[in-house]
């Protein structure tokens, strides 16, 4: 199956993204709370990703035919679901604690809201493989996008020394 395929790839970037984040956050020199945050929130997006794309895998190795393949979906579908809702309540349950500023925990709760709503139209309409991949690939933009702002801070420091 070519699904298992892109899988693999979507676990492979999103290992590479987190690994790329360490590096950054131990090279900076300045290194403040609000970039500690944004590493942990590209760490939070791109663990979901990686382990969301390890648990198809694994379970496709008892699927035998096509009508265990919509199963396999609907499943990791599910447990998507049920563990970015964990995530998300747990990061806001330490918001509320914390008086972190509450647009910017909505902003990093967004791809997985649009994800959970998109896998729960997954089950809803029979479980494919391409609304998955979708989802998957939205929380791995994300973190994509926070690796970039985390950078950032580095370039315009290069830029600057450069002139």
């Amino acid at each position: 199956m070519i699904e298992l395929d892109i899988l693999m790839v979507i676990a492979e970037v999103a290992v590479a993204i987190a690994g790329f984040s360490a590096v950054v956050a131990n090279f900076s020199k300045n290194w403040s709370a609000r970039k500690g945050k944004q590493l942990h929130d590209l760490l939070y997006q791109s663990g979901i990703v990686l382990f969301a794309s390890l648990v198809p895998l694994i379970m496709s190795q008892q699927v035998k035919g096509t009508d265990e393949i919509e199963v396999l979906w609907a499943i990791s579908s599910a447990m998507y679901i049920f563990f970015a809702l964990v995530t998300i309540a747990h990061d806001f349950w330490k918001e509320r604690k914390s008086g972190i500023e509450r647009r910017t925990r909505l902003l990093y709760a967004s791809p997985f809201f649009l994800a959970i709503v998109a896998l729960a139209i997954n089950i809803y309409l029979g479980a494919q493989a391409w609304l998955y991949l979708l989802a998957l690939l939205l929380n791995l933009a994300f973190a994509f996008f926070s690796f970039v702002a985390l950078l950032k801070p580095l370039i315009e420091v290069e830029e600057d020394t450069a002139q």
